[in-house]
């Protein structure tokens, strides 16, 4: 019961559908009744035309004048018909007699044969004879009371047909809020382009607006964000390099040997800070989410083997086994930009390298098909729990017990490219290693601009 209260309080579209056909039910309640008493009414009203009728039928017999034997009454409706004098007196000398009081009053009205109820009309023949004809009152309500149920079958019938019309019109009625609800959980945080308009119901229109005018107001406070890493990280870079210079310039002088220490570590944390500076205005580029311009036709293992040249020195101080298994749709070409893909491989090569141990091993692959080229690497590394494995893409985000340095934006800077190209990237264990890690990037295959 509390459920159905929750729900109750939380669906506006439940709560619409209950009072509406709260609402129906009432309605045909009321339309039941009124056309059930109406008809009742209508059916009493053609049973006295009924006997008007019969009374006309005798008056216009042209035996009418005289006594004549009663009317045989029907089975089914139960009329009888008698013939009374003038003065009251009946002219028949077997059937019903209604019991009546004198004088005798014309028209209709309810007396007694029998036993038994009867509705009379009681009519002139003539100025010496008089006609009732009657009807029995039990058979007479039982005709009506079965034609004014009758009417009532169309409602009845119609009634749960409405009710379902009903709901599926609310249903209906509520699409537009079903699909926009769909639209903004599938959206990508970083899209924050306004939704469309069109199509959308006025009453639900303001919402809209007030979310579009949220993600406008998102997007001017993220791109000033970026902006300002990117400046900061550019007006740091001029300084850092100048500092970069003098430190290697007073390296070529005779120093001591504790300056000599002291500068050494100088000039570390100045290269660490420049890689931070450089590794920031790439993030803040690369979040930009600008379109580009460079896709061409590329073969990946050739980018594989132009990447891993550059990092085979750092592969080679660790003696880590690292090369492209070949398949039998690799050099299938995909339409993407050579650049940031070269970012992307080279960023997850690199941590790959620096993070697992000496005579490691890592491997990469792409495998190619009609829609997408997935593109895998994959190490023997101590790997990463699952808890962590979606958190380290987070800009500055290391996983405890990390003692490589690193800033904690390579894999920032991969998600940011990966999603500049249209796919996405994910971590998973290791395949063919007792641990490590596998980086799994999906692009959609393009053959075409």
């Amino acid at each position: 019961m509390a459920g159905v209260e929750k729900r109750m309080k939380n669906s506006l579209k439940l709560r619409l559908s209950v009072a509406l056909s709260v609402a129906i039910l009432f309605t045909a309640v009321i339309s039941c009744g009124l056309t059930f008493y109406f008809a009742l009414d209508e059916a009493h009203e053609l049973q006295d035309n009924t006997l008007t009728q019969i009374a006309s039928v005798i008056r216009y017999n042209p035996d009418a004048q005289t006594p004549v034997l009663p009317l045989d009454g029907d089975n089914d409706s139960r009329v009888v018909v008698e013939f009374i004098s003038a003065n009251g007196h009946t002219l028949q000398t077997s059937g019903p007699v209604f019991q009546r009081e004198a004088p005798v009053r014309e028209g209709f009205q309810d007396l007694q044969a029998g036993g038994e109820p009867y509705r009379v009309l009681v009519h002139r023949l003539s100025p010496t004879v008089l006609v009732a004809v009657g009807q029995q009152l039990d058979v007479r309500d039982e005709i009506s009371f079965e034609s004014a149920l009758r009417t009532l079958i169309p409602l009845s019938l119609l009634l749960p047909i409405l009710l379902l019309v009903a709901t599926d019109l609310i249903r209906k009625a509520f699409r537009p809020v079903t699909r926009l609800a769909e639209e903004v959980h599938q959206r990508d945080e970083r899209d924050l382009t306004p939704f469309a308009e069109e199509h959308i119901p006025d009453e639900i229109r303001p919402f809209v607006n007030g979310i579009n005018k949220l993600l406008h107001k998102v997007d001017d406070a993220m791109q000033a964000q970026k902006r300002f890493i990117a400046d900061a990280a550019h007006e740091l870079r001029t300084p850092l390099t100048a500092l970069s210079l003098q430190a290697e310039r007073l390296s070529l002088s005779e120093l001591s040997s504790e300056a000599q220490l002291r500068l050494g570590s100088l000039q570390q944390g100045l290269t660490r800070t420049k890689t931070l500076l450089d590794q920031l205005l790439l993030l803040a580029r690369e979040q930009q989410n600008t379109p580009h311009d460079n896709d061409r036709p590329l073969h990946i293992p050739q980018l594989f083997r132009e990447v891993l040249e550059t990092l085979h020195p750092l592969a080679q101080e660790k003696n880590i086994d690292i090369g492209v298994l070949e398949t039998a749709s690799a050099n299938q070409p995909v339409m993407t930009d050579k650049h940031t893909l070269a970012i992307v491989v080279k960023n997850l090569a690199e941590n790959a390298i620096r993070y697992i141990p000496e005579n490691g091993q890592i491997d990469l692959s792409v495998t190619v098909n009609e829609r997408e080229a997935v593109i895998e690497i994959e190490d023997n590394g101590p790997g990463i729990i699952d808890a962590e494995r979606a958190r380290v893409f987070d800009a500055f985000y290391r996983p405890e017990g990390m003692t490589q340095p690193g800033s904690g934006l390579g894999l920032s800077i991969v998600k940011a490219c990966v999603t500049r190209l249209g796919g996405d990237v994910t971590l998973h264990p290791a395949r063919q290693f007792p641990s490590g890690v596998l980086a799994r990037i999906v692009l959609p295959r393009r053959t075409d601009r």
